[in-house]
């Protein structure tokens, strides 16, 4: 089919799909037998297409499992195929997905493996941003609560964290109260640096820098809000130990916790509220997905989790918008607002600054983009889970 943009990206681990699709982990399907299956001539294919509003975008994927990503050194050059994949589709822009960007320099290796595309290249970072933020306020709003009463702390202060932070407090009309910020092992000296410059532009709020072992420190677990952004595979978050009326978005793939165990307690408990934070929504989506691919999904019993993704109606991963909001925004075929602003939001190489990502704000609210329902995975957050979350203690 015809693109105007894509996202090139991977899949989950087979024990991630079997996960996805509801399966037992014995019943994970072989790793060589599915990168056979889906891949055949061992190179990067379009798994699926997504026809919406502003255009239509394509997922493609590497034949590269999540935790096959950081060995050896090719994936610059792997992901640059992927590009020139989507570019003979007719994609006037790429993202990238997930890990590939801090992978990749923020996508400034595989810009050097490109030399002779035209399609324009983004990391999806900006978007993503956009997210969490959107997600943070729509759960904040669900929910009757007012940041500048809450402490906010902010698991992975790399480069979405952080922009998500900057955001959200250049977007809020009064900081949190209180602020936890939480990396790794070793990383209190930059934490230290960003909490002073926070401390400068915002001087009531009170900021702690705290490092995380195997397990998160006791300070993250008596924040209000928790905005968790992590890289790899890992259960670092623990649902039980959250405190009541403890609001969670988390915008790590896969989810840094057991998602099982968070739907439970918000199913039985109904005291926290744990959801997902990098899907925005649109108006209406399409999704295509190649005849031998339903037809393996089938087979495989995998069903949806072929793609490693799950699929609310109406959303699209905030990565993959980035670059189908750039191509909507740079059609030349595209009328002219009754505003006349045609100017597009910038492509993303690095990390993303203050400004980057106001500008890709501002693009969603033009284009009528708006926060998904509060979900996790596939589970929409019913209104009645919603009204039962206690206040924060």
């Amino acid at each position: 089919p015809h693109l105007d943009a894509a996202l090139v990206g991977y899949l989950p681990t087979p024990h991630q799909l079997a996960a996805f699709a509801g399966l037992p982990p014995q019943a994970a399907p072989g790793r060589e037998q599915l990168r056979a299956l889906l891949f055949p001539d061992g190179r990067a294919r379009l798994l699926e297409a997504v026809t919406t509003p502003l255009g239509r975008s394509g997922f493609v994927s590497l034949p590269v499992f999540a935790d096959e990503l950081a060995r050896g050194g090719d994936l610059a050059a792997r992901t640059a195929r992927g590009v020139e994949l989507a570019a003979s589709l007719g994609a006037r822009c790429v993202s990238l997905a997930g890990m590939i960007p801090s992978l990749t320099g923020y996508g400034y290796d595989v810009l050097r493996e490109t030399p002779a595309t035209t399609t324009a290249l983004t990391t999806g970072h900006a978007t993503t941003t956009v997210s969490v933020v959107k997600t943070v306020n729509a759960a904040l709003d669900a929910t009757g609560r007012e940041l500048s009463e809450l402490t906010l702390a902010v698991v992975g202060c790399g480069s979405i964290g952080t922009s998500s932070l900057r955001l959200l407090l250049a977007r809020g009309p009064r900081s949190p109260a209180r602020l936890v910020l939480c990396d790794l092992p070793g990383s209190g000296p930059r934490l230290g640096r960003l909490a002073a410059e926070l401390s400068a532009e915002h001087p009531t709020m009170h900021i702690r820098v705290v490092e995380s072992g195997r397990e998160l420190p006791a300070e993250v677990y008596e924040a209000d809000v928790v905005v968790t952004a992590v890289s790899g595979p890992t259960t670092l978050l623990d649902p039980d130990r959250l405190r009541p009326g403890t609001i969670v978005v988390d915008d790590s793939f896969p989810h840094c916790f057991d998602t099982g165990r968070a739907l439970d307690r918000m199913k039985n408990e109904q005291d926290v509220l744990v959801v997902g934070g990098g899907l925005l929504a649109l108006a209406a989506t399409e999704t295509h997905v190649p005849e031998d691919l339903r037809n393996l999904a089938l087979a495989s019993g995998t069903g949806p989790a072929a793609t490693g993704r799950h699929h609310l109606p109406g959303t699209l991963a905030s990565c993959r918008l980035e670059s189908l909001l750039h191509a909507h925004m740079t059609d030349p075929a595209r009328p002219t607002p009754p505003h006349g602003n045609r100017t597009a939001p910038p492509l993303i190489h690095g990390l993303v600054d203050l400004p980057r990502a106001l500008a890709y704000w501002n693009a969603t609210d033009l284009t009528e983009v708006r926060p998904a329902p509060l979900h996790l995975l596939d589970h929409v957050i019913p209104r009645s889970t919603l009204d039962a979350l206690p206040p924060p203690r």
